[in-house]
Protein backbone atom coordinates (compact mmCIF):
# COMPACT_ATOMS: atom_id res chain seq x y z
CA UNK A 1 0.00 0.00 0.00
CA UNK A 2 1.52 3.49 -1.00
CA UNK A 3 0.67 7.10 0.56
CA UNK A 4 2.15 10.35 0.14
CA UNK A 5 5.28 11.55 2.89
CA UNK A 6 5.85 15.14 3.55
CA UNK A 7 7.30 15.95 0.47
CA UNK A 8 4.56 14.64 -1.07
CA UNK A 9 6.58 11.62 -2.97
CA UNK A 10 5.02 8.59 -2.85
CA UNK A 11 6.28 5.77 -0.15
CA UNK A 12 5.53 2.79 0.76
CA UNK A 13 3.75 2.41 4.05
CA UNK A 14 4.23 -0.74 5.75
CA UNK A 15 1.15 -2.95 7.39
CA UNK A 16 2.74 -2.53 10.85
CA UNK A 17 2.88 1.11 10.37
CA UNK A 18 -1.08 0.79 9.08
CA UNK A 19 -1.82 -1.25 12.08
CA UNK A 20 -0.65 1.30 14.40
CA UNK A 21 -2.44 4.42 12.87
CA UNK A 22 -5.31 2.38 13.11
CA UNK A 23 -4.77 1.19 16.93
CA UNK A 24 -3.58 4.98 17.64
CA UNK A 25 -6.58 6.55 16.33
CA UNK A 26 -8.87 4.23 19.55
CA UNK A 27 -6.12 4.61 22.28
CA UNK A 28 -4.35 8.28 21.87
CA UNK A 29 -2.14 9.11 23.87
CA UNK A 30 -2.85 5.87 26.36
CA UNK A 31 -6.86 6.09 26.92
CA UNK A 32 -9.39 6.34 24.55
CA UNK A 33 -10.38 8.76 22.24
CA UNK A 34 -12.04 9.04 18.56
CA UNK A 35 -9.81 11.06 17.17
CA UNK A 36 -6.07 12.04 17.06
CA UNK A 37 -4.93 15.40 18.54
CA UNK A 38 -3.98 17.47 15.97
CA UNK A 39 -0.59 20.42 15.70
CA UNK A 40 -0.71 22.87 13.19
CA UNK A 41 1.47 25.06 11.15
CA UNK A 42 4.91 24.23 9.85
CA UNK A 43 6.39 21.78 7.99
CA UNK A 44 4.76 18.23 8.42
CA UNK A 45 7.65 15.80 9.93
CA UNK A 46 9.09 12.56 8.36
CA UNK A 47 7.43 9.42 8.31
CA UNK A 48 3.65 10.16 8.77
CA UNK A 49 0.82 8.95 6.66
CA UNK A 50 -0.59 11.74 4.52
CA UNK A 51 -4.22 12.07 4.31
CA UNK A 52 -6.09 13.94 1.25
CA UNK A 53 -8.45 16.46 1.87
CA UNK A 54 -12.21 16.79 0.89
CA UNK A 55 -13.67 20.48 0.30
CA UNK A 56 -13.46 22.20 3.83
CA UNK A 57 -10.81 20.24 4.83
CA UNK A 58 -7.05 21.13 5.21
CA UNK A 59 -4.50 18.37 4.27
CA UNK A 60 -3.73 15.93 7.22
CA UNK A 61 -0.81 14.09 7.81
CA UNK A 62 -1.26 11.01 10.56
CA UNK A 63 1.64 10.04 12.90
CA UNK A 64 1.97 6.99 15.11
CA UNK A 65 3.23 7.90 18.73
CA UNK A 66 5.83 5.62 20.29
CA UNK A 67 6.98 5.09 23.23
CA UNK A 68 10.61 6.15 23.50
CA UNK A 69 12.11 2.87 25.64
CA UNK A 70 10.24 -0.02 24.07
CA UNK A 71 8.69 1.39 21.02
CA UNK A 72 5.26 0.60 22.16
CA UNK A 73 2.44 2.47 20.77
CA UNK A 74 0.80 5.45 22.63
CA UNK A 75 -0.98 6.99 20.61
CA UNK A 76 -1.50 9.28 17.02
CA UNK A 77 -0.82 13.02 16.37
CA UNK A 78 -2.62 14.44 13.11
CA UNK A 79 -0.56 17.29 11.68
CA UNK A 80 -2.20 20.23 9.61
CA UNK A 81 1.27 21.59 7.70
CA UNK A 82 -1.31 24.57 6.46
CA UNK A 83 -2.56 27.15 8.51
CA UNK A 84 -6.19 26.33 9.97
CA UNK A 85 -8.72 28.12 11.46
CA UNK A 86 -9.28 27.15 15.08
CA UNK A 87 -13.47 26.27 14.48
CA UNK A 88 -12.20 23.73 11.77
CA UNK A 89 -10.16 21.68 13.32
CA UNK A 90 -12.69 20.06 15.03
CA UNK A 91 -13.99 18.36 11.47
CA UNK A 92 -10.71 17.76 10.93
CA UNK A 93 -9.85 15.73 13.57
CA UNK A 94 -13.28 13.77 12.61
CA UNK A 95 -12.29 13.88 8.82
CA UNK A 96 -8.96 12.41 10.02
CA UNK A 97 -10.93 9.37 11.38
CA UNK A 98 -13.36 8.81 8.99
CA UNK A 99 -10.68 8.73 6.14
CA UNK A 100 -7.91 6.58 7.53
CA UNK A 101 -10.71 4.47 8.34
CA UNK A 102 -11.44 4.35 5.21
CA UNK A 103 -8.19 3.25 3.46
CA UNK A 104 -7.17 0.76 6.75
CA UNK A 105 -10.43 -1.15 6.97
CA UNK A 106 -10.09 -2.83 3.81
CA UNK A 107 -6.38 -4.25 4.84
CA UNK A 108 -7.84 -4.53 8.45
CA UNK A 109 -10.57 -6.93 7.55
CA UNK A 110 -8.15 -8.95 4.99
CA UNK A 111 -5.42 -9.21 7.81
CA UNK A 112 -8.12 -10.23 10.06
CA UNK A 113 -9.77 -13.18 7.85
CA UNK A 114 -6.62 -14.63 7.21
CA UNK A 115 -6.19 -14.98 10.73
CA UNK A 116 -7.53 -17.90 12.87
CA UNK A 117 -11.13 -17.16 14.54
CA UNK A 118 -10.72 -14.72 17.63
CA UNK A 119 -7.41 -13.74 16.88
CA UNK A 120 -7.11 -9.44 16.94
CA UNK A 121 -5.02 -7.31 19.42
CA UNK A 122 -3.47 -10.11 20.65
CA UNK A 123 -0.48 -11.39 22.63
CA UNK A 124 2.70 -12.19 20.48
CA UNK A 125 6.30 -12.15 20.43
CA UNK A 126 6.35 -8.46 20.99
CA UNK A 127 5.34 -8.99 24.44
CA UNK A 128 8.49 -10.94 25.06
CA UNK A 129 6.60 -14.50 24.92
CA UNK A 130 8.57 -17.68 23.67
CA UNK A 131 5.15 -18.33 21.28
CA UNK A 132 1.87 -16.81 19.40
CA UNK A 133 -0.86 -15.59 21.71
CA UNK A 134 -2.28 -13.25 19.62
CA UNK A 135 -5.97 -15.58 18.77
CA UNK A 136 -6.06 -14.29 22.68
CA UNK A 137 -7.41 -10.47 22.51
CA UNK A 138 -5.91 -9.27 25.83
CA UNK A 139 -3.78 -6.51 27.74
CA UNK A 140 -3.95 -8.27 31.43
CA UNK A 141 -1.11 -8.43 33.33
CA UNK A 142 -2.91 -11.69 34.48
CA UNK A 143 -3.04 -13.42 30.86
CA UNK A 144 0.28 -12.71 30.12
CA UNK A 145 1.54 -14.40 33.25
CA UNK A 146 -0.31 -17.33 32.15
CA UNK A 147 1.16 -17.45 28.64
CA UNK A 148 4.55 -17.40 30.32
CA UNK A 149 3.73 -20.57 31.97
CA UNK A 150 2.38 -21.78 28.71
CA UNK A 151 5.98 -20.78 27.15
CA UNK A 152 7.37 -23.63 29.58
CA UNK A 153 5.08 -26.42 28.97
CA UNK A 154 3.96 -26.11 25.01
CA UNK A 155 5.64 -29.18 23.21
CA UNK A 156 5.53 -30.99 26.84
CA UNK A 157 3.59 -34.29 26.93
CA UNK A 158 2.07 -33.68 30.23
CA UNK A 159 -1.46 -33.18 30.98
CA UNK A 160 -2.88 -29.10 31.19
CA UNK A 161 -5.91 -28.36 33.43
CA UNK A 162 -7.34 -24.93 32.67
CA UNK A 163 -10.07 -23.24 35.17
CA UNK A 164 -12.18 -20.46 35.05
CA UNK A 165 -15.89 -19.70 35.03
CA UNK A 166 -17.73 -19.97 31.92
CA UNK A 167 -16.69 -17.78 28.91
CA UNK A 168 -13.45 -16.82 29.59
CA UNK A 169 -11.71 -18.47 26.60
CA UNK A 170 -10.62 -21.80 27.98
CA UNK A 171 -10.80 -23.21 24.53
CA UNK A 172 -8.53 -20.26 22.90
CA UNK A 173 -5.58 -21.48 25.47
CA UNK A 174 -5.62 -24.89 24.74
CA UNK A 175 -6.22 -24.41 20.81
CA UNK A 176 -2.88 -21.96 21.43
CA UNK A 177 -1.47 -24.96 23.42
CA UNK A 178 -2.19 -27.08 19.78
CA UNK A 179 -1.23 -24.35 17.85
CA UNK A 180 2.40 -23.75 19.13
CA UNK A 181 3.43 -26.89 19.63
CA UNK A 182 5.95 -28.28 16.95
CA UNK A 183 4.87 -32.14 16.67
CA UNK A 184 1.45 -31.20 16.74
CA UNK A 185 0.15 -28.30 15.23
CA UNK A 186 -0.02 -29.23 11.68
CA UNK A 187 -2.97 -31.87 13.02
CA UNK A 188 -6.48 -31.25 13.47
CA UNK A 189 -7.37 -30.35 17.43
CA UNK A 190 -9.64 -32.33 18.57
CA UNK A 191 -12.54 -31.49 21.38
CA UNK A 192 -15.28 -32.92 23.51
CA UNK A 193 -17.48 -31.36 25.70
CA UNK A 194 -17.59 -34.03 28.71
CA UNK A 195 -21.19 -32.51 29.87
CA UNK A 196 -22.78 -32.02 26.61
CA UNK A 197 -24.26 -35.90 26.22
CA UNK A 198 -24.78 -38.57 28.20
CA UNK A 199 -22.42 -40.75 30.09
CA UNK A 200 -22.85 -43.97 28.02
CA UNK A 201 -22.14 -42.06 24.74
CA UNK A 202 -19.34 -39.85 25.79
CA UNK A 203 -18.00 -43.70 26.58
CA UNK A 204 -18.34 -44.68 23.23
CA UNK A 205 -17.15 -41.09 21.51
CA UNK A 206 -14.02 -41.45 23.28
CA UNK A 207 -13.02 -44.63 24.10
CA UNK A 208 -14.57 -46.05 20.46
CA UNK A 209 -15.72 -49.01 20.16
CA UNK A 210 -16.19 -53.03 18.13
CA UNK A 211 -18.63 -54.27 16.27
CA UNK A 212 -21.22 -56.33 18.45
CA UNK A 213 -19.90 -54.64 21.47
CA UNK A 214 -23.64 -53.51 21.99
CA UNK A 215 -27.17 -53.33 20.27
CA UNK A 216 -26.52 -51.56 17.10
CA UNK A 217 -22.58 -51.56 16.96
CA UNK A 218 -22.29 -53.50 13.48
CA UNK A 219 -19.30 -51.92 12.81
CA UNK A 220 -15.96 -50.95 14.86
CA UNK A 221 -15.48 -47.50 15.44
CA UNK A 222 -12.17 -45.56 17.14
CA UNK A 223 -12.76 -43.14 19.82
CA UNK A 224 -11.33 -39.69 19.82
CA UNK A 225 -8.40 -40.81 21.70
CA UNK A 226 -7.34 -43.26 19.37
CA UNK A 227 -8.65 -40.50 16.45
CA UNK A 228 -6.38 -37.82 18.02
CA UNK A 229 -3.17 -40.11 18.47
CA UNK A 230 -0.52 -37.29 17.53
CA UNK A 231 -2.55 -34.76 18.07
CA UNK A 232 -3.90 -32.62 21.06
CA UNK A 233 -7.65 -33.53 22.67
CA UNK A 234 -9.66 -30.83 24.90
CA UNK A 235 -11.69 -32.25 27.40
CA UNK A 236 -14.16 -29.12 27.93
CA UNK A 237 -16.35 -29.31 31.02
CA UNK A 238 -14.07 -32.56 32.33
CA UNK A 239 -15.63 -31.74 36.37
CA UNK A 240 -19.37 -33.10 34.85
CA UNK A 241 -18.12 -36.47 34.07
CA UNK A 242 -19.44 -39.65 36.03
CA UNK A 243 -16.92 -41.45 38.55
CA UNK A 244 -16.82 -44.45 36.06
CA UNK A 245 -15.87 -42.59 33.00
CA UNK A 246 -13.15 -40.64 35.49
CA UNK A 247 -11.89 -44.21 36.14
CA UNK A 248 -11.35 -44.71 32.05
CA UNK A 249 -9.36 -41.52 31.78
CA UNK A 250 -7.31 -41.90 34.64
CA UNK A 251 -6.08 -45.05 33.12
CA UNK A 252 -5.69 -43.76 29.58
CA UNK A 253 -3.36 -40.90 30.76
CA UNK A 254 -2.17 -44.18 33.67
CA UNK A 255 -0.85 -46.05 30.44
CA UNK A 256 -1.19 -44.36 27.68
CA UNK A 257 -3.09 -46.76 25.74
CA UNK A 258 -6.80 -47.02 25.09
CA UNK A 259 -9.51 -50.23 25.52
CA UNK A 260 -12.25 -50.00 22.81
CA UNK A 261 -15.99 -50.84 24.44
CA UNK A 262 -16.28 -55.05 23.60
CA UNK A 263 -12.74 -55.44 23.20
CA UNK A 264 -9.92 -56.43 25.48
CA UNK A 265 -6.91 -55.41 23.38
CA UNK A 266 -5.55 -51.99 24.40
CA UNK A 267 -4.33 -49.45 21.82
CA UNK A 268 -1.31 -47.56 22.14
CA UNK A 269 -1.64 -44.06 21.62
CA UNK A 270 0.02 -40.50 21.95
CA UNK A 271 -2.02 -37.46 22.76
CA UNK A 272 -1.88 -34.30 24.53
CA UNK A 273 -4.51 -33.91 26.94
CA UNK A 274 -5.83 -30.43 27.81
CA UNK A 275 -8.78 -30.50 30.25
CA UNK A 276 -10.96 -27.45 31.20
CA UNK A 277 -13.78 -27.25 34.01
CA UNK A 278 -15.49 -24.01 35.24
CA UNK A 279 -16.04 -26.18 38.66
CA UNK A 280 -13.79 -25.89 41.79
CA UNK A 281 -12.02 -29.46 41.50
CA UNK A 282 -10.91 -29.79 44.86
CA UNK A 283 -14.07 -28.82 46.56
CA UNK A 284 -15.38 -31.74 43.48
CA UNK A 285 -12.46 -34.27 45.40
CA UNK A 286 -13.49 -32.92 49.08
CA UNK A 287 -17.12 -34.20 48.32
CA UNK A 288 -16.68 -37.13 46.82
CA UNK A 289 -17.54 -35.97 42.89
CA UNK A 290 -14.00 -36.37 41.54
CA UNK A 291 -11.62 -38.86 42.13
CA UNK A 292 -8.54 -37.53 43.92
CA UNK A 293 -6.08 -39.57 42.32
CA UNK A 294 -7.27 -38.23 38.51
CA UNK A 295 -7.27 -34.48 39.68
CA UNK A 296 -3.74 -34.64 40.33
CA UNK A 297 -3.29 -36.79 37.48
CA UNK A 298 -4.59 -33.61 35.43
CA UNK A 299 -3.43 -30.84 37.32
CA UNK A 300 0.34 -31.17 36.22
CA UNK A 301 0.10 -27.95 34.78
CA UNK A 302 -2.81 -25.89 35.85
CA UNK A 303 -3.58 -22.41 34.70
CA UNK A 304 -6.26 -20.12 36.11
CA UNK A 305 -8.28 -17.63 33.82
CA UNK A 306 -9.66 -14.47 35.47
CA UNK A 307 -12.78 -13.85 35.07
CA UNK A 308 -13.67 -10.71 32.26
CA UNK A 309 -14.65 -8.35 35.55
CA UNK A 310 -11.17 -8.85 37.12
CA UNK A 311 -9.33 -7.41 33.66
CA UNK A 312 -11.49 -4.82 32.31
CA UNK A 313 -8.54 -3.24 30.67
CA UNK A 314 -9.53 -6.36 28.49
CA UNK A 315 -12.97 -4.66 26.96
CA UNK A 316 -11.79 -1.91 24.77
CA UNK A 317 -9.62 -4.47 22.30
CA UNK A 318 -12.35 -6.77 22.99
CA UNK A 319 -15.15 -4.43 21.86
CA UNK A 320 -12.92 -3.48 18.99
CA UNK A 321 -12.26 -6.76 18.02
CA UNK A 322 -15.91 -8.36 18.15
CA UNK A 323 -17.04 -5.51 16.22
CA UNK A 324 -14.68 -6.18 13.27
CA UNK A 325 -15.64 -9.45 13.39
CA UNK A 326 -19.39 -8.76 13.01
CA UNK A 327 -18.43 -6.31 10.23
CA UNK A 328 -16.81 -9.48 8.44
CA UNK A 329 -19.95 -11.57 9.44
CA UNK A 330 -22.21 -8.91 7.73
CA UNK A 331 -19.68 -7.50 4.74
CA UNK A 332 -20.25 -3.92 6.18
CA UNK A 333 -17.61 -1.57 7.51
CA UNK A 334 -16.96 -2.28 11.42
CA UNK A 335 -18.99 -0.15 13.93
CA UNK A 336 -16.84 1.96 16.49
CA UNK A 337 -17.77 3.42 20.04
CA UNK A 338 -18.39 6.81 20.77
CA UNK A 339 -15.24 7.04 23.03
CA UNK A 340 -16.02 10.75 23.25
CA UNK A 341 -18.84 10.17 25.68
CA UNK A 342 -17.02 8.61 28.47
CA UNK A 343 -20.54 6.81 29.38
CA UNK A 344 -20.44 4.57 26.70
CA UNK A 345 -17.27 3.10 27.79
CA UNK A 346 -18.44 2.85 31.24
CA UNK A 347 -21.30 1.68 30.52
CA UNK A 348 -19.39 -1.58 29.47
CA UNK A 349 -16.78 -1.79 32.29
CA UNK A 350 -18.51 -1.33 34.99
CA UNK A 351 -20.92 -3.94 34.49
CA UNK A 352 -19.91 -7.70 36.18
CA UNK A 353 -20.29 -9.88 32.82
CA UNK A 354 -21.58 -13.18 34.57
CA UNK A 355 -21.00 -14.56 31.22
CA UNK A 356 -17.45 -13.19 30.50
CA UNK A 357 -16.31 -12.63 27.02
CA UNK A 358 -18.91 -14.50 25.38
CA UNK A 359 -21.53 -12.85 27.03
CA UNK A 360 -19.68 -9.69 25.78
CA UNK A 361 -18.93 -11.02 21.82
CA UNK A 362 -23.25 -11.41 21.84
CA UNK A 363 -23.78 -8.14 23.39
CA UNK A 364 -21.24 -6.52 20.23
CA UNK A 365 -23.08 -8.36 18.19
CA UNK A 366 -26.33 -7.22 18.79
CA UNK A 367 -25.45 -3.92 18.82
CA UNK A 368 -23.56 -3.96 15.70
CA UNK A 369 -26.44 -5.43 13.66
CA UNK A 370 -29.07 -2.97 15.58
CA UNK A 371 -27.20 0.07 15.82
CA UNK A 372 -28.37 2.69 13.19
CA UNK A 373 -25.47 4.28 11.63
CA UNK A 374 -21.25 3.81 11.93
CA UNK A 375 -21.49 4.84 15.55
CA UNK A 376 -22.74 3.59 18.75
CA UNK A 377 -23.03 6.68 21.13
CA UNK A 378 -24.66 6.39 24.57
CA UNK A 379 -28.68 7.27 23.19
CA UNK A 380 -28.58 4.01 21.00
CA UNK A 381 -26.64 2.20 23.59
CA UNK A 382 -29.04 3.22 26.07
CA UNK A 383 -32.30 2.08 23.97
CA UNK A 384 -30.47 -0.87 22.76
CA UNK A 385 -29.83 -1.73 26.70
CA UNK A 386 -34.05 -0.74 27.40
CA UNK A 387 -35.55 -2.98 25.12
CA UNK A 388 -33.01 -5.83 24.62
CA UNK A 389 -30.10 -5.90 26.50
CA UNK A 390 -30.63 -5.76 30.12
CA UNK A 391 -27.17 -7.09 30.65
CA UNK A 392 -25.64 -3.61 29.72
CA UNK A 393 -27.52 -2.11 32.84
CA UNK A 394 -25.12 -0.03 35.38
CA UNK A 395 -25.00 -1.61 38.21
CA UNK A 396 -25.97 1.11 41.11
CA UNK A 397 -23.32 2.80 43.40
CA UNK A 398 -23.13 0.84 46.62
CA UNK A 399 -24.54 2.88 49.57
CA UNK A 400 -22.48 4.38 51.73
CA UNK A 401 -21.41 2.81 54.54
CA UNK A 402 -23.32 4.10 57.83
CA UNK A 403 -22.59 3.21 61.59
CA UNK A 404 -24.98 0.42 62.67
CA UNK A 405 -25.84 2.41 66.09
CA UNK A 406 -27.10 5.29 63.38
CA UNK A 407 -29.24 3.26 61.37
CA UNK A 408 -30.76 1.66 64.39
CA UNK A 409 -32.09 4.83 66.40
CA UNK A 410 -33.17 6.46 62.60
CA UNK A 411 -35.17 3.52 61.92
CA UNK A 412 -36.33 3.27 65.99
CA UNK A 413 -37.27 7.15 66.20
CA UNK A 414 -39.18 6.76 63.21
CA UNK A 415 -41.41 3.58 64.20
CA UNK A 416 -42.07 5.72 67.41
CA UNK A 417 -43.42 8.70 65.46
CA UNK A 418 -45.42 6.38 63.84
CA UNK A 419 -46.98 4.59 66.78
CA UNK A 420 -47.23 8.19 67.91
CA UNK A 421 -49.20 9.26 65.21
CA UNK A 422 -51.61 6.27 64.80
CA UNK A 423 -52.31 6.51 68.75
CA UNK A 424 -53.15 9.81 68.66
CA UNK A 425 -50.22 10.82 71.16
CA UNK A 426 -51.54 7.79 73.68
CA UNK A 427 -47.85 6.59 74.60
CA UNK A 428 -50.03 3.36 76.42
CA UNK A 429 -51.23 2.54 72.85
CA UNK A 430 -48.32 3.43 71.38
CA UNK A 431 -46.51 1.22 73.32
CA UNK A 432 -48.86 -1.36 72.69
CA UNK A 433 -48.04 -1.40 69.08
CA UNK A 434 -44.35 -1.39 69.54
CA UNK A 435 -44.87 -4.62 71.72
CA UNK A 436 -42.83 -2.89 74.09
CA UNK A 437 -43.52 -1.88 77.85
CA UNK A 438 -44.81 1.74 78.97
CA UNK A 439 -41.83 2.22 80.57
CA UNK A 440 -39.51 1.40 77.76
CA UNK A 441 -41.32 3.76 75.44
CA UNK A 442 -41.05 7.03 78.02
CA UNK A 443 -36.86 5.95 77.90
CA UNK A 444 -36.98 6.35 74.13
CA UNK A 445 -39.03 9.29 73.77
CA UNK A 446 -36.67 10.85 76.49
CA UNK A 447 -33.87 9.44 74.42
CA UNK A 448 -34.86 11.05 70.96
CA UNK A 449 -36.36 14.00 72.18
CA UNK A 450 -40.07 13.63 71.91
CA UNK A 451 -42.16 16.63 73.51
CA UNK A 452 -44.84 16.15 75.99
CA UNK A 453 -48.12 14.90 74.42
CA UNK A 454 -51.42 16.39 76.38
CA UNK A 455 -53.69 13.37 75.07
CA UNK A 456 -51.52 10.51 76.75
CA UNK A 457 -53.94 8.56 79.13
Amino acid sequence: MHARDAEGRAAEVSPRQLARVAAGLREAQGGVADAPPLMTGGRAPPGGVAIKAEAGHPPVHAFPILHPADRRLEGVLGFVPDPAAPETLGPTAVHVLAVLRAVLDPWMLARDSARPEGAGSGAGGAEGFRYDYSPIVTRSPRLHAVFRKLDRVIGARVPVLITGETGTGKELVARALHDNDPQRRNKRFYSQNCGAIASSLLESELFGYVAGAFTGAHETKPGLFQIASGSTLFLDEVGEMSLEMQTRLLRVLQEGEVVPLGSSEPVPIDVRVVAATHRDLEAEVDAGRFRRDLYYRLKVVRVHLPPLRERPEDIPPLIDHFLRKAARESGKRPKVLDRRDPRVLETFTRYAWPGNVRELENVIRRLAYLVEGEVIDYESLHDLDRHLVGPLEREPEPRPVRPLDEVVAEVERAEISNALEVARGNRSRAAALLHINRRSLLRRLKKYGFTESPSDA
